[in-house]
């Protein structure tokens, strides 16, 4: 048996942690548009490899700081099996989700796949149950049918179900990418309690930048040389707002709350893509999305303040 002890859950689930939550899936709503972005002129394969290259990198970077290497160092996965785990879903559960994610982009919308990543919630809370044993009120359980609710209105501009755009094998190959994420997440998980959240995800994005870079040479070739500046910006805001800080920042929150309550603030993601659609690609902004928005929130404080986020 490890030596480890395992990290209290803690997270009084309070405003803090509300809009910290909220924060980190605002900014990844902006990450399938980034991606586009760069995709005009370079291949998928390549853009998720720039994504966990240029992550690696940056988290490797900052342990050239001696208080960041300390305070890693004394909760680095040191138990092989540990490591292991947390290498192998880097290599192929973050890469295979990845692909799935950017391939399905380049075939659907970036609206569409954020809205199909926002139903992520519940095989995170359905796996955490299964998994990790973590308990599963009714208040959760009405929380995020009350998100999911929020989405389908913003989806369907209303209740009734109306036609769904965009490619059929782009939106089946983004669903394929949730199932995989959430099972890494879930597994993830498992080591965050133990070891640093932020070590664990160093890890998984070591492996999985090799793994995507040798992908994407099998079956991209080498990339373009090319890059222009609003690609530029975009890779930046891909890898240095979206991963580096809110990765860090949610695998940090791992270690202290469970993953079936985070999981579902991850539908706030659905009312940021219709935003992000109507400010900066001039998409209309349907009035329903107020009611979907509105619904979203109030199933991920409902969520929040289950007891599943109260110190035990």
């Amino acid at each position: 048996m490890s030596s480890r002890t395992v990290a209290p859950q803690v997270g009084s689930a309070g405003t803090g942690l509300f809009l910290v939550l909220i924060g980190l899936n605002v900014l990844w709503a902006g990450a399938y548009p980034a991606a586009r972005v760069v995709m005009e002129t370079h291949r998928a394969e390549w853009v998720a490899a720039y994504r966990f290259l240029g992550t690696a990198l940056g988290l490797g970077g900052l342990l050239l700081i001696p208080a960041f290497r300390r305070a890693l160092a004394s909760r680095f996965p040191n138990r092989p099996r540990d490591f292991a785990l947390a290498a192998a879903l880097g290599a192929f559960g973050v890469s295979s989700t990845y692909i799935c994610y950017f391939w399905g982009t380049k075939l659907s919308t970036a609206t569409e796949a954020t809205i199909l990543v926002s139903t992520s919630p519940i095989f995170y809370a359905l796996l955490a149950r299964w998994w990790l044993k973590e308990p599963f009120p009714l208040s959760k359980s009405l929380g995020i049918a009350t998100g999911l609710l929020g989405a389908w209105v913003i989806v369907n501009k209303g209740l009734v179900l109306r036609e769904f755009s965009g490619a059929t094998w782009g939106n089946l190959l983004v669903m394929m990418g949730v199932l995989i994420e959430s099972i890494d997440v879930v597994l993830a998980k498992s080591l965050a309690v133990r070891y640093s959240g932020v070590a664990v995800f160093w890890i998984e994005s070591v492996f999985a930048g090799a793994s995507l870079t040798l992908i994407a040479l099998l079956i991209a070739g080498l990339p373009p040389a090319e890059l222009s500046e609003a690609q530029g910006w975009a890779l930046a805001y891909l890898i240095g707002v979206c991963t580096i800080f809110a990765f860090s920042a949610w695998f940090y929150l791992m270690e202290r709350a469970p993953i079936g309550g985070m999981g579902v603030s991850i539908l706030a993601q659905t009312p940021a893509a219709a935003f992000i659609g109507y400010f900066i690609l001039h998409e209309a902004l349907h009035p329903t999305v107020w009611l979907g928005a509105a619904l979203i929130m109030s199933g991920i404080w409902f969520t929040l303040k289950s007891p599943t986020l109260r110190r035990t």
